[in-house]
């Protein structure tokens, strides 16, 4: 499956069938994590496996969960890494690239925060100097999730790419639960500087509609989608909202999986390079709650 229909299946699943996953489900997550991308062999991150997520669940809800509700699930990973910001990127970057690969076999996952990392190793019995910064329930859904829904909320202005894209039916009227208003490609990005709104014929004059088209997908806590994109010269810029009061491992976690989805668009689109997280500095002025996080280059 391409990542673009991935992308279009993926999406948190908050209930699950009271059943476990099967072995061969089991192995093949287990296979996934020795497959882990090149870009996080340099962090901290480690998976640590939770097999009666049913019989822990209830322990754990005072300590974790999704705006503070446990999500009960049959298994979970628990996400374990140093508190710089590079390992907390890495965290969602590899995390969100587990729980994409994971659709292949059907195995639904939706994010968990972590409350208190302390109490949270002490009811799994985990030894480890590193901090707990996130869960992932893993298990089969509930119910199967109507794909449509992605469209149903786009604001004005956002489809003339997806027809570009492929996507001339599109039935924007589907939907029968609570969704978010997602942002139009030209709402995640600017040209040169901060301010600076593209038109989609510019984007997609630079190959670039359809990595943002991917960032339309992409999962965030609260769906607060806190991305944008400054499109440089030789470098795209990832500019983070911070204004939410969330914690640095939530909003670090977000910034893995915006990485990650923009990574994956620009390579579909044949776009190659890499992300850099070190000596960052904006060529332009930032407004107050917003943080380079990372810059893309070619």
């Amino acid at each position: 499956m391409k990542s673009l229909k991935l992308a279009e299946k993926r999406h948190s699943v908050r209930e699950y069938k009271h059943k476990k996953l099967s072995n061969e489900a089991l192995q093949y997550l287990s296979n996934l994590l020795l497959e882990k991308p090149e870009i996080s062999k340099i962090s901290s991150l480690e998976f640590r496996f939770i097999e009666n997520g049913f019989g822990l669940a209830p322990q754990l809800e005072t300590v974790s969960g999704y705006f503070g509700k446990m999500i009960t699930a049959p298994h979970y990973y628990a996400l374990f890494s140093h508190q710089d910001d590079f390992s907390l990127n890495m965290a969602g970057y590899v995390g969100e690239w587990f729980i994409l690969n994971a659709l292949k076999k059907d195995i639904g996952s939706c994010w968990l925060e972590v409350r208190d990392s302390n109490q949270l190793k002490q009811i799994l019995s985990i030894e480890t100097s590193k901090k707990a910064v996130a869960l992932i329930a893993v298990g089969y859904a509930k119910k199967e999730f109507q794909g449509g829904e992605i469209y149903a909320a786009s604001r004005s202005n956002s489809l003339s790419s997806l027809t570009d894209l492929g996507y001339p039916d599109i039935n924007p009227n589907h939907t029968k639960e609570p969704m978010s208003s997602r942002k139009s490609i030209t709402e995640l990005a600017y040209l040169n500087t901060w301010g600076n709104t593209p038109e989609i014929r510019e984007l997609e004059m630079r190959g670039l509609h359809e990595a943002l088209f991917y960032m339309r997908l992409a999962p965030s806590y609260g769906n607060r989608q806190p991305w944008y994109f400054v499109i440089c010269e030789n470098h795209i810029d990832l500019v983070m909202d911070q204004s939410d009061d969330l914690s640095p491992f939530i909003q670090g976690i977000d910034a893995g999986i915006a990485m990650f989805y923009f990574e994956v668009g620009l390579h579909d689109s044949g776009i190659r390079g890499s992300w850099h997280m070190d000596a960052l500095k904006a060529e332009y002025a930032l407004p107050g709650s917003y943080k380079l996080v990372g810059q893309y280059r070619f």
